[in-house]
């Protein structure tokens, strides 16, 4: 069963954006680019367009330079959880 909308948003928030945010070495920009990022996920209207919008961002200005922000702070990212999130999208 491919999974859910709200699935795909937990696990990212999980795996990515909390433990960011709780980094003690994210500064307010980093901070400011999580939330940014959780705002327009929850603003997806299916787990496809979640789908889509994971695989895009990490080719976007806005997120290179949030993988290196993110990167210099030694969080996890986009790039990092990829492989799993390609399993429960059930992609190959």
């Amino acid at each position: 069963m491919k999974a859910t909308k709200e699935e795909l948003i937990r696990f990212l928030d999980e795996n990515v954006l909390i433990p960011v945010e709780l980094n003690p070495r994210a500064d307010a920009t980093i901070k400011k680019k999580v939330h940014a990022t959780r705002m327009r996920l929850n603003n997806q209207v299916s787990a496809e367009k979640v789908e889509q919008f994971f695989w895009s961002a990490m080719a976007t200005d806005r997120g290179i330079d949030s993988y290196q922000k993110i990167k210099d702070i030694e969080g996890p990212t986009f790039e990092d959880v990829r492989e799993e999130f390609k399993k429960i999208c059930q992609r190959k």
